[in-house]
């Protein structure tokens, strides 16, 4: 039995206490013989185990939650005031932990006698360490008095500052915050204005006014969102659908459609979608309303977000509770003008440092140390990192990709009032070639840090990264479950595994990676790249490395620089390209530099976007 065949056959026989990932540490040539002998096999082992892999990190916002902890019977122990306030209608005081796996995290419920609901995601201490839990409850389980933590998501109106966080991401007034809050609440525009004390086009029109802001068309869709932003950054594909089957007796047709409303999808949307007719879907939709005892599409979306905000501790391969305390990232989400979704950047400033666009790898998202950013602001430059499609908080979108984000770059520019910008690309360097050749009169200067080569001239394929790029380079359909299964086993602890064995033949970015505040922020944000399970990922396998590059005619405005250790790719591979294709572009290759050089000589990005040492 060859390599690649024991590698797999272990791999089939992991069970959900063996993350498989952990084999690619313990035998790294055994997975890249796989990558390299039988591809179709992995791809299809990967398929069978996302089916039980847990949903990917989860940047949790701790004011959204409360915490309670209860017995073995359920019956609630100790709850925080939160908890308790908001529990207190409830009859029986105890949570149905029929669902709970052994020793695991799993959404549960509690249920009066007249069927009031409230979701909590439940599990023992050893599994809800890191939830967001209050002191007393901590204390209680740690001393034995309860036997399980149980986590519920606070409506907006419970919560400490409301939807202060959607407030400052979109620029509502207060008066569309109150409104906003109150459509939670209410269920619909009429009930809201009621609640709060206003005629009915006057509320009508402050929710018109936020929903335009929040860049959505329907109230649900709006409700949503807003939801899901003060719970956080949260994963992807969340299985929702038992739980409505298991809390309101719905069948499975009917949670799917549940679901898919839920997520600001048309009644006719959702039936092409789940290739029904838009009569049964209409049909189902009644009586889910009435099974669930719900008047209308927005209550059913605040019901389905607080099974996905407790849904997100329950599945979550990592939980990371800074997103409350980090504070120092200016987010702002910004709703495409006339396409579909929205773009999460972040504007770190100042206002008349040179702007500067940075493009992200095709494994990290938005988030960069905060030495970087400040080492850049000290060389006069006004960092703007955003996520590209399909990474963090920014919409996936259908078509052709390289061309949606360069619509991004340009509309956050345009938000910006910013009339032309400097590019870093630490990764996309074909959306800075396809940018700077389309839209020259936005284009100022560009940094690029050790650019790709073309898939013929990579020399670099040895290993378990070089077989990786083989199969992106010749087989990209075969990535999606790679990247859906190393997105939704994403915890920092193998990220961090696999960032060091990737960068661990360079003793300079072993070096900066030994700085823990850069190593965590690092692991951020390749946690954040796997938010929507690898869809940018894969939308760049699929096209950046096949895309016919534009030639310019003067590159004098772009400098490469590569590091003397980067361990992905060669210098003597790459800049003889990407010279060719930008005449008069300078390149210097820096000793003691990797795969991290943005870290390790931010001064010589800044010199080279103030135009200084170019050619």
């Amino acid at each position: 039995m060859s390599r690649a065949q024991r590698f797999l056959e272990r791999f089939r026989a992991a069970d959900d206490a063996q993350n498989p990932l952990d084999m690619l540490h313990e035998d790294s040539e055994g997975f890249g013989a796989v990558l390299a002998e039988a591809p179709e096999a992995l791809a299809e082992a990967l398929m069978h185990d996302a089916g039980r892999a847990p949903a990917g990190p989860a940047f949790v916002n701790p004011r959204a939650y409360a915490s309670a902890a209860c017995d073995a019977d359920g019956t609630i122990v100790i709850a925080d005031p939160a908890f308790a306030a908001w529990a207190a209608p409830l009859n029986r005081g105890r949570a149905e932990l029929g669902a709970l796996r052994a020793g695991r995290a799993s959404v549960s419920y509690l249920l009066e006698d007249r069927g009031k609901f409230i979701a909590v995601a439940a599990a023992p201490l050893a599994a809800a360490r890191h939830w967001p839990l209050a002191p007393e409850v901590r204390r209680a389980l740690e001393r034995g008095e309860a036997c399980y933590a149980l986590v519920a998501h606070l409506p907006p109106t419970l919560q400490p500052r409301g939807l202060a966080t959607a407030a400052r991401l979109f620029g509502f007034s207060a008066r569309e915050v109150s409104m906003a809050e109150a459509l939670v609440r209410g269920g619909d525009v009429r009930e809201a204005a009621r609640l709060e004390g206003i005629g009915y086009e006057t509320g009508r029109d402050a929710i018109k006014s936020a929903m335009a802001k929040a860049g959505c068309h329907r109230q649900g869709e709006f409700v949503a969102l807003c939801l899901q932003i003060e719970s956080g950054e949260q994963p992807g594909d969340l299985a929702i659908e038992p739980v409505l089957r298991d809390i309101f007796g719905l069948t499975e047709r009917q949670a799917r459609i549940a679901g898919t409303i839920a997520r600001g999808l048309t009644r006719e949307e959702c039936a092409q979608r789940l290739g029904l007719s838009v009569n049964i879907v209409k049909s189902e939709l009644k009586a889910i309303f009435a099974q669930c005892e719900l008047q209308s599409v927005v209550q059913l979306t605040t019901l389905v977000g607080h099974i996905q905000a407790v849904a997100a501790l329950a599945e979550a391969t990592d939980i990371d509770l800074s997103v409350a305390t980090r504070g120092a990232e200016p987010l702002r989400l910004l709703p495409r003008r006339d396409r579909p979704g929205r773009i999460a950047f972040a504007d770190h400033g100042p206002r008349d440092g040179i702007p500067l666009i940075c493009l992200h790898t095709a494994t990290t998202g938005r988030h960069l140390p905060a030495m970087a950013i400040a080492a850049l602001q000290a060389g006069g430059i006004r960092p703007i990192t955003l996520d590209r499609p399909g990474f963090g908080l920014t919409s996936m979108i259908e078509g052709d990709y390289l061309q949606h984000n360069m619509r991004d770059i340009l509309e956050i520019l345009d938000a910006l009032g910013i009339a032309r910008t400097c590019i870093l690309a630490r990764g996309g360097t074909m959306v800075l070639a396809h940018f700077a050749a389309q839209h020259p009169d936005r284009f100022d200067r560009a940094v690029v840090l050790n650019p790709e080569p073309p898939p013929v001239r990579d020399g670099r394929l040895a290993g378990l990264q070089g077989h990786v790029k083989r199969l992106v380079y010749s087989r990209p359909g075969l990535v999606a479950p790679l990247a859906t299964h190393l997105s939704r086993r994403a915890s920092a602890r193998t990220v961090e595994r696999l960032v060091l064995q990737v960068v661990g033949g360079s003793a300079a970015d072993r070096a900066t990676l030994a700085d823990r505040d850069i190593l965590a922020a690092y692991v951020r944000s390749t946690q954040q790249s796997a938010m929507q399970g690898g869809a940018g990922f894969l939308a760049i396998a699929r096209c950046e490395p096949h895309e016919t590059v534009q030639r310019l005619d003067d590159g004098s405005r772009i400098t490469i620089l590569c590091g003397a250790e980067d361990t992905m790719y060669a210098a003597s591979d790459s800049v003889p390209y990407w010279q060719s294709l930008w005449p008069g572009s300078r390149a210097e290759i820096v000793p003691g530099t990797g795969r991290m050089m943005l870290f390790q000589r931010p001064d010589l990005v800044a010199a080279a976007l103030r135009g200084e040492g170019a050619g």
